[in-house]
C-alpha cells in the first residue's frame, strides 16, 4: 500500500504511442521520472494497450504507475472524456469496452479516409494515415499529418479547420458509450471515474456545472481540476464545481509530446489543503476515504 504523503509530485493524465502520444510507454515513465514526478497515470485514449510496458518501467525507474485510460462517451449529443483511474485492466467488463471503442474507432477511421478521399481528391487517405500512425485507427491528428505530407493544407491547424474540425466535409461523429454506461463500467472495474479536462469543452458556466452535475448523478466521482495554464477564472469555476457537487479532486498534465512545454509531465498547480484529492477515495486503495492532504503538488 502506497502512503499518500509521498504523492508530491502527482500527474494524473498522460498518453503514449498506445493512443495519440509521441513517446513509448517506457520513455513516457522515463520521461516522468526524470520531472521528478512520483505518481503517473496512464490514460491513453480508449486503450489498455501501454500498460504492461508502462508497468515495467515504472518498477525500474521507481514511481508508483496509476492504470488508466481515458474513455470517449456522449454526454447528449457531446463527446466528453472520462478518465478511469486504478482501474483493474483485465476486467471483463472494461476489456469488453475497449474491443467496443477500438472498432468505433476504426470505423470512423474508415469513413473519415473515404470522406478525405473526395473532398482532398486523394487516394487511399486511411491506409496512408495507419501507415503513419502503425495503427488500424489513427485519429483526426494523423490525418492531419497525412493531409500537411500531401500538400493538401499548410499545417495540422489548418487541416483541422478545413476538413476534420465538426461541421467540415472530413469530421465523421462516433457512436461511443453514454456517459451513464461509460461511468457505471468503470466503476464495474474497480475505478475512479474523473471528468477530464472540463474547462475544455467550451461550455458556459451554466452548461458546465450541468455537465458535471450529469456527471455526479451518473456515479462520477472526481473532476479534473489541477492542470497546467488555467486562467484564473478557468480555476475559480472549476473549484465551485468539485465544491458545490462534493468531488474529489484530480489533476494532470494531458502530455501527449515534449514540444507541448506547456504542458509538462508533473506541472500541476498545488492541489488544495482543503480537498479530498483523487488517490485518498477508497477504490484507489492508498488511504482512507475522506482524507485530506497538505498540499501535494510542488
Amino acid at each position: 500500500m502506497t502512503d499518500t504523503t509521498r504523492f508530491q509530485r502527482p500527474d494524473f493524465h498522460s498518453h503514449s504511442l498506445a493512443s495519440d502520444g509521441v513517446l513509448s510507454p517506457a520513455d513516457l515513465v522515463a520521461r516522468a521520472a526524470d520531472h521528478g514526478v512520483d505518481a503517473l497515470a496512464l490514460t491513453d485514449h480508449d486503450t489498455l494497450a501501454g500498460l504492461p510496458e508502462a508497468r515495467r518501467a515504472a518498477d525500474r525507474h521507481g514511481i508508483t504507475l496509476v492504470p488508466g485510460i481515458e474513455l470517449s462517451v456522449l454526454c447528449g449529443s457531446r463527446e466528453i472524456h472520462v478518465l478511469g483511474l486504478w482501474v483493474d485492466p483485465d476486467a471483463p467488463v472494461l476489456v469488453e469496452r475497449v474491443n467496443r471503442q477500438l472498432e468505433a474507432r476504426r470505423e470512423r477511421a474508415v469513413r473519415i479516409g473515404a470522406r478525405l478521399d473526395k473532398a482532398a481528391r486523394l487516394e487511399h487517405s486511411y491506409r496512408k494515415a495507419c501507415e503513419l500512425a502503425d495503427s488500424d485507427t489513427p485519429g483526426r491528428p494523423w490525418f492531419a499529418k497525412m493531409l500537411v505530407e500531401a500538400g493538401v493544407v499548410r499545417d495540422q491547424r489548418h487541416a483541422f479547420n478545413r476538413f476534420l474540425k465538426k461541421g467540415q466535409s472530413g469530421f465523421v461523429s462516433t457512436p461511443w458509450v453514454s456517459l451513464e454506461e461509460g461511468v457505471s463500467e468503470l466503476l464495474a472495474a474497480g475505478g475512479i471515474p474523473v471528468l477530464a479536462h472540463p474547462q475544455a469543452y467550451g461550455l458556459t458556466r451554466k452548461r458546465l456545472r450541468e455537465l458535471v452535475r450529469d456527471f455526479r448523478n451518473a456515479g462520477g466521482l472526481a473532476l479534473e481540476a489541477m492542470m497546467p495554464g488555467l486562467s484564473p477564472q478557468q480555476a475559480a469555476l472549476l473549484e465551485e464545481c468539485w465544491r458545490h457537487f462534493d468531488l474529489a479532486v484530480s489533476g494532470g498534465s494531458d502530455f501527449h509530446s515534449p514540444q507541448q512545454k506547456w504542458l509538462a509531465l508533473g506541472g500541476l498547480p498545488p492541489f488544495p489543503a482543503d480537498g479530498t484529492p483523487v488517490w485518498a477515495l477508497p477504490q484507489a486503495g492508498v488511504a482512507p476515504a475522506g482524507a485530506r492532504v497538505e498540499n501535494a503538488a510542488p
